[in-house]
């Protein structure tokens, strides 16, 4: 099973307009809408859209209200995806409202006029298949069993690229290693806060994981693709 994972490829990082713009990470949206071009045909078996998601009305209660401004909130146009994902196969989304996509929603106190900002609300950390209106939702971990019987997260491989290195991305990374899952980071397809993929997988608590993570550029992960399309060394 062979999974593209997208992070937070969103107007808030990526724009310089937007609320908690990532350094450089304008950047990459060209070298990214190159790359989703090359692979939209039979290289991946499902696409996931990670989306940070916040909400006015809990956002200065949250960890990220202590450390960032508000920012990706849902509806608004730093929310949207700086990027063209149409075409991809087989596509789900995953909202959430913390660094890390593998949290829970936590029941709290949290009202919203709005019915249709509390479904979204609800949505949080599930898959959908649709951010705009996410009247159905399915368990994060559930699905992931469903995808691939037997061996569950384990006979995963990710490919995964988006922003921030050091922070939703590292998380992102994290989980899946701990599920048994292996992980290719797009190297020049990722921007970090404080440290870049490069710097975070030099880290020494990585290196148990040789073998099942990397980091690689993506011209040669592009080669890497065409090689094994045409049989070549």
């Amino acid at each position: 099973m062979k999974i593209l994972q997208i992070g937070d490829m969103q107007n808030g990082f990526t724009r310089e307009d937007g609320n908690l713009y990532v350094r450089g990470a304008s950047e990459i949206i060209a070298p990214a809408n190159d790359f989703l071009r090359r692979v939209r045909d039979g290289i991946f078996d499902r696409t996931f859209v990670i989306l940070d998601t916040h909400f006015a009305e809990e956002y200065s209660r949250s960890e990220e209200g202590r450390v960032f401004p508000i920012h990706c909130e849902y509806g608004t146009k730093d929310w949207e995806l700086s990027i063209d994902v149409s075409g991809l196969p087989n596509k789900w989304y995953l909202t959430k409202n913390r660094f890390d996509m593998w949290s829970k929603n936590l029941p709290g106190d949290t009202s919203f006029n709005d019915p249709g900002r509390k479904i979204a609300y609800d949505t949080l950390f599930h898959f959908i298949g649709n951010p705009h209106e996410p009247r159905e939702k399915i368990a994060r971990e559930e699905y992931l069993r469903a995808i691939s019987p037997g061996r569950g997260p384990a006979g995963i491989e990710v490919t995964l690229f988006g922003v921030a290195s050091d922070y939703c991305n590292r998380y992102a990374m994290e989980g899946w290693l701990e599920r048994g899952a292996s992980v290719t980071i797009i190297r020049d397809l990722t921007k970090g806060i404080e440290k870049e993929t490069s710097q975070v997988l030099n880290e020494p608590q990585y290196r148990r994981y040789k073998g099942r993570l990397r980091a690689v550029d993506s011209v040669d992960y592009l080669e890497e693709l065409a090689d094994n399309n045409t049989g070549g060394p």
